[in-house]
């Protein structure tokens, strides 16, 4: 009985003291969403990372298109979306062991889809994979690059045959399918996995909280890379 008292105290205190941190999000069902009552599952690692401290992530959903200008031009403390170049006063702090693996995806063929198959095709993607190395070197290979707001969009103009494929991952294709009402078995994965990423999210150095974000992160012995 001791122990709860002391528990729900500590938890009173921390809830009275709490500090409100602003976190920047997209669109990117399941992973970030404002569809479910946790936001998506990133922000429910966020949230996790932050249990029993002062600091209390408050999520802003923005236009993904919008998000690289909202970052250059803003004053920002969290994002889960990524700065166009980090630098030396971003860190990125990684919030689960787990790598989400990226390939492409198209409309279902009898033939195996390798993914080399790029010329001539055109290629629908998020704006934070603009800058991937891997993305920008599809158009190496001939194909053409289309900015998509979400991986829903994607997915529908790949169903109106306006893309030739989605780059994307098979969780995020699964919650889009399915919000379209279209069987996520009909779209297929190329074989080559073009990149790994993990659930991570951005610190902005610069931000009047920084140093109490990444102090009790450091703490918690969370994986943080510097750049």
């Amino acid at each position: 009985m001791y122990r709860i008292i002391i528990g729900l105290l500590c938890c009173s205190i921390f809830v009275s003291q709490a500090k409100n941190i602003d976190v920047i999000a997209f669109e990117y069902p399941p992973y970030l969403t404002q569809h479910r009552t946790d936001q998506g599952e990133a922000v429910a690692l966020l949230q996790r990372a932050f249990a029993y401290s002062a600091l209390s992530p408050e999520i802003t959903f923005i236009n993904s298109n919008a998000a690289q200008n909202h970052l250059a031009y803003n004053e920002w403390c969290l994002s889960f979306f990524p700065p166009q170049k980090p630098t030396k006063q971003h860190l990125q702090i990684i919030l689960d062991d787990k790598k989400i693996p990226l390939t492409l995806f198209r409309l279902a063929e009898p033939q195996v889809f390798i993914g080399n198959e790029l010329a001539d095709k055109v290629i629908a993607h998020l704006p934070m994979a603009a800058d991937d190395r891997k993305v920008r070197s599809f158009t190496d290979f001939g194909a053409t690059l289309k900015l998509v707001d979400t991986i829903e969009q994607g997915v529908s103009l790949l169903l109106a045959q306006q893309v030739d494929y989605v780059y994307s991952d098979q969780e995020a294709i699964n919650a889009a399918s399915q919000k379209l009402n279209f069987p996520a078995i009909l779209l297929q994965d190329s074989a080559m996995v073009f990149y790994r990423f993990p659930i991570a999210v951005w610190l902005n150095t610069q931000c009047a909280s920084a140093a109490a974000i990444e102090s009790h992160l450091r703490q918690q012995q969370y994986s943080i890379h510097s750049f």
